[in-house]
């Protein structure tokens, strides 16, 4: 993997510059989980000397006490030759200093900008770049020298805060400790070796520098500390020479002191035996290479990191809203936004989108009609009551032919208490409206936020509500008054007549009203009032949802929008109040978002580089797995949240676009993915991923689909794969996707069978001149199993007859049919153009022979038969027979014949052919792996 040290540089000047120094907070840290070296040594032990040496300039400040009062995260990178050397700070970016005697000065000042003209001590690191030809690729965070006493100036807590600074960096399990010991002192009082053992007992992290060899008394030295018999570490301790204070004093360069540290080591008779790893270069040399190992191996973790923080940090941030404009009109817009959104709940809400809009329908289906039938007409119905309204309304002229006025009389008093009903239903469903506001509002998380403007916003609904339920009521009791005012005429017309309505004549006035006649008045009017219940039952929903329903939907907010408009910028401002802990909490994790999105743009730039075979072969064998894993689902009848594939594509970026089913069985055999990175990754890390990857899984052992991939393999054993319908399917998908994008854009994973299908696929393509990047795990190559032959030099000499066996069929085949193609016409040369990625284990005999067919074609040259084997490697020996017998449109062109591939082998121990065999192998991150480039000639 390229860039890994230069990657991790990157992210810590980004943890930098967005205030993610490592300390404990409230918010994730990053910069904890990036592997780094921490230089620590007490003072005066030969700190700043090794690391001037390792970068060969002179920069750091010298002094008495405690010089190095804050972390330098000193960042090396190596330029080309001639190239000039400079250095930057992260915080003066666009000044170049080639003066290193300023950057010392940059490094006292920046210093004392923090930390005042005091000696205390600050944990902010300060961040330097070297660019030179003449270092390494390399960090380095260099820490204050541990002491045991306070000097004039200090704090009395000073020797403990140093020892907290110094341990919170190296107690971390990603940070590498550089421990400097003074040759000249007694080991066992060492600073750095007593705290690095404290925090790394095993020695798993720590290296040894052994600093002041030359100073040492006469007649000591330090060769068993340096072989390690004194103080055994796992990492052998390094020594080093470097410059006096005489020679600091001369300036003398740091060329030259390199080149007596050499010497010194080379000549002296002691330390000679020692000389090749001893030394300011060597060590440089060695930590830039375990460094990047380290890098290496913590990368995958780091990702899950980063994907799982800013899945969080997003989480939080949207439950947190978005931070206020400052100006009036930002302000503005951010308020009409926010009751916009509770406008949409609202309106959700009534029309069923969400619950509660179902309760208005229950007040006109319910509670109306129940309120209806409740009303006590017997009492305005009695016969008393009909006698005494109809004597009134008569009046001293008794009524000739019927007592019009009298019904008048008996209906209108009957209608009027239609009104309580209506009244409550208005009050009902007013009541519903409003809590359908409180249910809006706390639905609306904007308006959490900002507890003035959710108050507002209640009183502002809450008043409107009650002026349309004014309206209503309004509107709903004119609908009764408006019965009681005008009578439907023909009701009546089409009552039958009756001779006896007048009454007789020469009875009194007083007994002309008999029982039956007042009854048949009675059941007229209470006929009638049903009637217009039954119409006002229809009537007065229809009255409310207009006043009430209808309005809350339409103009719930209006008032409360002009009055807004009317308001001054620092009346929106109190409105817009917030707890200033929220607003302080928004801004620092929107700063740490910007971080870890950052970070994970750089990691995605770098894994998807060619160089990185491990994110590459990671990604493409887990999109494989996947549709294993979606076939298993539909087997299983997992579905949405139940599934199991979705993560196996989601974790790194990719979308399932389409699933491949074969229309034998309807099992799925493949899936095509679409990469949709995050909007913040750079554009360099978009062009070197694809666009799409096709991925085709290979048998699965489970009843529902077994017998169809069997079948499969069948046809692969025969060489018949392009005959069958699921090649066909998988081809025109491939076919239509390059069509559609490109073959730059499309990449093809298979395993096994599947890995069968994208070599039988690629193939085809690259005849057409597309050469579409293919990843091939286990392979299958059927053949006799000659690699599986333990001696070599059987194994070799069955090759080469096998070889010149093949080819003199191929000489035979050729004279037959006069089939003298020049090399441009030959279809094997158009097809070395395509390179797929072949991943086997020797293990695995359905695809180890791929191991021995390019390694033996390569020996082939060397001993000067390359045309024999160049010839033989085009024909597979059975065919070729067939061909000259005549027969060769029975068999076709087997699969394994390939000319070019990027081949890995797996040489790590398979307990047994399931793991040999197994797609999961090919995701580890510690593999035993060699890889060879074959290229046809």
């Amino acid at each position: 993997m390229e860039n890994l040290i230069s990657l991790v540089n990157k992210i810590q000047r980004a943890c930098t510059a967005l205030g993610d120094h490592g300390e404990a907070s409230a918010l994730p840290t990053l910069w904890d989980a990036l592997p780094a070296i921490a230089v620590v040594g007490g003072q005066s032990s030969g700190k700043s000397s090794v690391l001037e040496s390792i970068v060969g300039k002179d920069f750091l400040p010298r002094g008495s006490g405690i010089v190095t009062r804050r972390p330098l995260v000193l960042q090396l990178h190596k330029s080309d030759e001639g190239s000039r050397e400079y250095a930057e700070f992260l915080h003066l970016p666009r000044k170049r200093f080639t003066d290193f005697a300023a950057v010392r000065k940059e490094i006292q000042d920046e210093t004392d900008r923090e930390t005042g003209r005091t000696k205390q001590i600050s944990s902010v690191p300060i961040h330097l770049s070297i660019y030179s030809p003449n270092v390494v690729n390399l960090t380095l965070i260099d820490l204050p020298g541990l002491t045991k006493v306070a000097v004039e100036g200090q704090p009395d807590s000073i020797v403990q805060d140093i020892e907290n600074m110094v341990r919170s960096y190296i107690e971390k399990p990603n940070c590498l400790i550089l421990a400097i010991s003074p040759a000249n002192q007694d080991l066992a009082t060492s600073d750095a070796i007593k705290i690095s053992r404290e925090v790394d007992p095993t020695g798993e992290r720590t290296f040894g520098v052994l600093t002041k060899i030359d100073l040492m008394d006469k007649g000591t030295d330090a060769v068993d500390i340096l072989e390690g018999k004194s103080y055994r570490m796992k990492f052998p301790w390094i020594g080093v020479v470097n410059r006096s204070q005489a020679d600091i004093n001369k300036n003398v360069d740091m060329i030259a002191a390199r080149r007596r540290e050499r010497e010194y080591f080379a000549n002296t008779p002691e330390y000679k035996h020692l000389a090749h790893r001893m030394g300011s270069e060597h060590l440089a040399k060695m930590l830039s290479k375990h460094l990047e190992v380290v890098i290496k191996s913590k990368i995958p973790g780091i990702q899950s990191l980063i994907n799982k923080t800013i899945a969080e940090l997003e989480t939080e941030l949207s439950r947190l809203g978005k931070p206020i404009a400052a100006d009036a009109g930002g302000k503005l817009y951010t308020i009409m936004e926010i009751c916009r959104l509770f406008d949409q709940n609202y309106r959700e809400h009534l029309d069923g989108v969400r619950p509660g809009g179902d309760k208005v329908y229950n007040v006109f289906d319910n509670q109306l009609p129940a309120a209806l039938k409740r009303l006590q007409f017997d009492k305005q119905l009695s016969m008393d009551n009909i006698k005494r309204l109809i004597t009134e309304a008569d009046g001293y002229q008794p009524h000739l032919i019927a007592p019009e006025q009298g019904y008048r009389r008996l209906i209108e008093s009957t209608l009027v208490t239609i009104r309580g009903p209506a009244e409550a239903s208005v009050d009902a469903v007013h009541s519903i409206l409003k809590d359908l506001v409180h249910k809006a509002i706390s639905e609306t998380p904007e308006l959490k936020q900002y507890p003035a403007l959710r108050v507002e916003v209640t009183n502002a609904a809450i008043e409107s509500l009650d002026r349309m339920k004014e309206q209503s009521k309004k509107a709903t009791l004119q609908l009764v008054d408006m019965e009681c005012s005008y009578l439907t005429v023909d009701f009546f017309r089409k009552l039958p007549a009756d001779v006896e309505k007048g009454g007789n004549a020469t009875q009194s006035i007083f007994d002309r009203y008999n029982d039956s006649y007042l009854r048949r008045i009675g059941t007229t009017v209470l006929s009638y009032v049903n009637m217009v219940c039954a119409g006002l039952r229809h009537s007065i929903p229809k009255s409310i949802v207009y006043c009430q329903v209808r309005e809350a939907k339409r103009s719930l907010l209006d008032f409360f929008y002009t009055e807004l408009g009317k308001l001054e910028q620092k009346r929106l401002s109190s409105l817009l109040n917030e707890d200033p802990a929220v607003m302080e909490r928004r801004s620092a994790l929107a700063k740490r978002l910007e971080l870890y999105r950052s970070a994970q743009a750089e990691i995605d730039a770098v894994a998807w580089s060619k160089t990185n075979e491990h994110h590459r072969r990671s990604v493409t064998a887990s999109l494989v797995a996947g549709v294993y894993i979606l076939e298993r689902d539909r087997q299983e009848k997992r579905q949405d949240s139940q599934a199991l594939a979705p993560p196996w594509w989601e974790f790194f970026h990719f979308k399932l676009i389409r699933q491949l089913i074969d229309d034998a069985d309807f099992c799925i055999f493949g899936a095509i993915y679409e990469y949709k990175p995050p909007s913040s990754h750079y554009n360099d890390s978009i062009d070197r991923s694809p666009r799409y990857v096709i991925a085709f899984r290979g048998t699965i052992t489970k009843p529902d689909s077994f017998s169809r991939d069997f079948e499969l393999d069948m046809h692969i054993i025969r060489n018949g794969l392009h005959q069958t319908s699921r090649f066909e399917i998988g081809m025109q998908a491939v076919r239509n996707m390059v069509a559609s994008v490109g073959d730059s854009n499309v990449w093809l994973a298979g395993h096994s069978l599947g890995a069968a299908m994208v070599m039988l696929a690629g193939k085809t393509m690259a005849k057409q001149g597309n050469f579409l990047e293919a990843f091939l795990f286990n392979p299958p190559f059927l053949s006799a199993p000659i690699e599986r032959i333990k001696d070599k030099k059987v194994k070799h000499g069955l090759r080469i007859a096998g070889s010149v066996i093949t080819a003199g069929l191929a000489l035979a085949a050729n004279a037959k049919s006069n089939n003298l193609r020049s090399r441009s016409e030959d279809p094997f040369t158009v097809l070395s153009a395509w390179t797929p990625c072949l991943f086997v284990n020797p293990a695995d005999h359905l695809c180890s022979e791929y191991v021995g067919y390019f390694e033996h074609r390569k020996k082939m040259e060397e001993i000067g038969a390359g045309a024999i084997e160049r010839l033989a490697t085009q024909h597979s020996f059975g065919g070729l027979f067939m061909s000259v017998v005549g027969r060769s449109a029975e068999v076709a062109e087997p699969l394994h014949l390939l000319p070019s591939a990027y081949l890995t082998v797996n040489l790590s121990p398979s307990q047994d052919f399931k793991q040999a065999h197994g797609l999961h192998q090919w995701w580890r991150p510690e593999l035993h792996l060699k890889s060879n480039l074959y290229k046809y000639k």
